[in-house]
């Protein structure tokens, strides 16, 4: 059965994947900015694998510099959306590699999960697997 709040959640759903298999044409952040003008809330909260947390836009802004400051990414493969009652999740599988030659190019693969309340995105996730020691990190 579909419910109005169900409908709701698939728009903004798949409203976010088109707009990710959408190349940027300039500054990813002010491409992404569309995207959170229209289907995100205030203060949404970003949670990434390794549980650090960043509240709202400009704490997302600086994650996002951070990233790019760090990493060449030279593909992102978008899958779904997966939706559900309070919300819907993505898979994403980047071709990435470091700039400071910290880790070679690889694909990683990581699920998104969005909640959304009210109309609004208030949390994404990013999970992804665990990595093996030895394998890109330091155990």
């Amino acid at each position: 059965m579909t419910t109005a709040a169900n409908t709701n959640i698939a728009e903004i759903a798949n409203d976010l994947v088109a707009h990710c298999k959408t190349e940027p044409t300039g500054d990813i952040i002010e491409h992404d900015s569309k995207l959170w003008d229209k289907h995100f809330a205030q203060g949404w909260k970003s949670i990434e694998g390794d549980g650090k947390t960043f509240n709202g836009r400009d704490e997302v802004i600086a994650k996002y510099k951070e990233w790019q400051s760090g990493v060449t990414m030279h593909s992102c493969e978008v899958t779904g959306p997966f939706v559900g009652q309070g919300g819907f999740s993505v898979i994403f599988e980047i071709d990435m590699e470091s700039k400071d030659g910290s880790f070679p190019r690889m694909k990683m693969q990581e699920i998104a999960n969005y909640t959304v309340e009210n109309g609004k995105i208030v949390q994404e996730e990013f999970c992804f697997p665990p990595m093996q020691c030895g394998e890109n990190c330091d155990c």
